[in-house]
C-alpha cells in the first residue's frame, strides 16, 4: 500500500471493519490490523480499549476518520 494513502482509506481497501467516535477510527485488534498499525505513522497515538459492546480489542486511532473532517470541510460536522 502507498504509505501517502490515508490511513482510514487502508483500512477500507483492506476491507477492515471500522467504527468510529467524531474524528476517532475504531478498528479490531486483529493480526492484520496490528501490522496496519506498525506501519502507521503515528502509531505512538494508537491505544487498544475493550470494547463495551462486544467486549472485543479495538484500537483508538485518534484522529483517523476521514469523512469526519471531510464533513467539516464543507461545514457539516
Amino acid at each position: 500500500m502507498n504509505p501517502k494513502t490515508p490511513f482510514f482509506e487502508q483500512v477500507k481497501a483492506a476491507g477492515i471493519p471500522f467504527g468510529n467516535h467524531e474524528s476517532d477510527l475504531y478498528i479490531p485488534v486483529t493480526p492484520a490490523t496490528t501490522a496496519l498499525i506498525k506501519a502507521y505513522k503515528y502509531k505512538e497515538n494508537v491505544k487498544p480499549f475493550r470494547s463495551q459492546i462486544d467486549n472485543r480489542l479495538w484500537y483508538d486511532i485518534p484522529f483517523a476518520y476521514l469523512p469526519f473532517w471531510e464533513q467539516k470541510a464543507k461545514g457539516q460536522a
